[in-house]
């Protein structure tokens, strides 16, 4: 004997709900920032927009780092980078360094782009698209933060409010 049509559906949002509940605990976890284990280490080839130079984590090794990846077209990216700004600025007395790579796009759009939302940073060209994926994210924007050696250690997925106290202490407590 099935249920009658208002237990199925009460069964039905039930079951839609405890499938969401995984999600929601890591949406408002503590600090919005994960432990960061990458399959390989991470490689990082990406040229400055300032200097036209390859860089790679060996140009950033023995201080903190914060690598933003984002695009000009990604509205997500564009709210939060204000919020990155301030950590950088909070954080760059214990020697934090802001990287923010660009996803693919052209220097002549990241420029304009910079006009109207100023980056505080390292600005990075990753013109192949191949580093969000091999850092094993799947969506801008993209966050990770790795210590002074330039082993991972956290990253978050998707728009963060950068300005919460909370999250500049998650950094520092697992830069230590």
């Amino acid at each position: 004997m099935s249920p009658d049509p208002a237990r199925r559906r009460l069964l039905l949002h039930g079951a839609a709900a405890a499938a969401l509940a995984p999600w929601q605990a890591r949406a408002t976890d503590d600090a919005g920032l994960q432990p960061w284990r990458p399959a390989r280490p991470p490689v990082l080839n990406a040229t400055d927009l300032a200097t036209g130079q390859r860089r790679t984590l060996a140009d950033f090794a023995g201080r903190p780092l914060l690598v933003n990846v984002w695009a000009t077209w990604c509205g997500p990216c564009r709210v939060e980078m204000p919020g990155l700004n301030a950590l950088a600025a909070r954080l760059a007395p214990q020697g934090l360094q802001f990287v923010a790579l660009n996803h693919g796009e052209m220097p002549e759009r990241v420029l304009q782009f910079l006009a109207e939302v100023p980056i505080h940073g390292t600005v990075l060209l990753d013109r192949s698209q191949t580093l969000l994926k091999t850092w094993g994210a799947q969506a801008l924007p993209a966050t990770f933060v790795l210590d002074t050696t330039g082993r991972p250690r956290l990253w978050a997925q998707g728009e963060r409010d950068w300005e919460r106290p909370e999250l500049a202490a998650k950094i520092l407590q697992d830069l230590r």
